[in-house]
């Protein structure tokens, strides 16, 4: 009995202590400003290419006056 509930208690510290290190690092603005700043320095040019795509529909598709 004694062992299965330390066991128990061992599995709430482990669930607890992941829970605040994922609670510490949604509140670690500056590192997750950071990373994301770094994943888009990565795709300069799709974003480029996405705008122009999107150019390029909105141009054929705006009805043009004759």
């Amino acid at each position: 009995m004694t062992s299965d509930l330390e066991q128990e208690i061992e599995q709430t510290r482990e669930h607890l202590g992941e829970t605040v290190d994922a609670l510490a690092a949604k509140l670690d603005v500056k590192s997750r400003a950071q990373e994301s700043i770094a994943s888009a320095d990565k795709r300069p040019f799709a974003a480029a290419g996405v705008l122009a795509a999107g150019l390029a529909a909105a141009a054929l598709l705006w009805p043009r006056r004759r």
